[in-house]
């Protein structure tokens, strides 16, 4: 086959969507020996691709890079040319005009139930997810949560919808190297002894309700509380709450995070405590457990799916549920050594190498 991707989310955004195109064809370089790939992108890319001479980055600017001309006009030009079997989008939409069968990963539909929690921009384009979704030939979901918000929303998709669980990159391992770890604590400026938040800055990740969780703990804990991660969406709120927080001075804002320092500031905290909301996978909870440290996450949407028996799991929108949650990890330390134990084991269940193959099952069952 000769299939078509969408790149171009790896030249404006960092975090979870350009993380999952990269370790996805990555993972296909390495699982598919036959079909040609064509990584569609409106810009260079800032980064080298170590993929097989069968993936070839092809650049549209026609009739320009900017806004979705390319997109929408020179794409399906350029799809016609290369001669494409399938098209996969990794993001959600499709082309308005689209001369072969597509695909799309759908990551969550947060923006379509809950407009409120995401940008102005974000919530408009959700209103077009229905027809994406009637569009495709086939739909990737990336948990079994996601795959039931479709049915219940769009019963007339289920049938072509597939659940594709994402993996954990093999770099995300317990960094024991003294120097490393020093280097990247000093770098963000990391306390001696801390829980972490690892995120976008947004309010679907709940932190609001997590500053007034520490609030209420801090007084009975030793750990200060690490936030890492870029700024998102509506976070004046979150931040002029930090200013003004009873524990202010225990509290390390970082910014976002460098991929290759991810794993050495997992390694250093003593536990990751992740009360989103909603996610369509929650990838950090994960990577936290494969460098093996315990986590603390909530017991909605995907979340319990991905932890499985690995986590401590509390109610989100509970603040004494929360509460009680920061104490128990804070203070039980026989608590985070089983729980990292089971994380250990539970991430090494997801590989994308697995992601890739099921990913190309979902090609084949697009073009058959």
């Amino acid at each position: 086959m000769r299939i078509g991707m969408k790149v171009s989310p790896l030249t404006v955004l960092k975090a979870g969507i350009p993380n999952y195109i990269l370790n996805l064809i990555e993972a296909l370089g390495t699982e598919d020996r036959e079909n040609r790939y064509f990584l569609y992108t409106n810009r260079p890319l800032p980064m080298e691709l170590r993929l097989p001479d069968r993936f070839r980055v092809v650049r549209v600017s026609f009739p320009s890079p900017g806004l979705q001309l390319w997109y929408q006009a020179g794409l399906p030009v350029r799809m016609r040319k290369d001669r494409l079997d399938l098209f996969h989008d990794p993001v959600y939409p499709l082309p308005l005009f689209l001369p072969v069968p597509g695909v799309i990963t759908v990551h969550d539909l947060s923006g379509y139930t809950d407009p409120g929690v995401h940008s102005l921009r974000s919530s408009l384009a959700a209103r077009l997810y229905p027809r994406h979704l009637r569009k495709a030939k086939r739909i990737i979901a990336d948990s079994l949560y996601t795959a039931s918000e479709i049915g219940r929303l769009f019963p007339d998709v289920a049938e072509k919808t597939d659940v594709v669980h994402l993996g954990v990159s093999e770099r995300f391992r317990k960094v024991s190297d003294t120097d490393a770890l020093s280097r990247v604590a000093v770098k963000y400026g990391l306390p001696s002894g801390f829980m972490l938040f690892l995120g976008t800055l947004e309010p679907r990740k709940n932190l609001s309700r997590l500053l007034s969780a520490f609030a209420a703990a801090a007084g009975d804990i030793p750990q200060s509380l690490v936030i890492a991660g870029g700024l998102g969406w509506k976070y004046g709120e979150l931040l002029r709450a930090v200013s003004v927080h009873p524990f202010r001075d225990r509290i390390k804002l970082t910014g976002f995070v460098e991929d290759e320092d991810l794993p050495a500031v997992l390694s250093l905290a003593e536990f990751l405590v992740y009360p989103s909301l909603l996610e369509g996978f929650g990838l950090p909870v994960l990577e936290a457990m494969a460098c093996g440290t315990p986590v603390m996450t909530s017991n909605t949407s995907s979340m319990p799916e991905v932890a499985g028996d690995a986590a401590l799991l509390v109610d989100p929108f509970s603040l004494e549920s929360m509460t009680s949650g920061l104490l128990a990890m804070a203070t039980d330390g026989d608590l985070r050594r089983e729980l990292a134990g089971r994380g250990t084991g539970r991430a090494s269940l997801f590989t994308w190498e697995r992601t890739a193959r099921e990913t190309l099952s979902v090609y084949t069952k697009a073009v058959d």
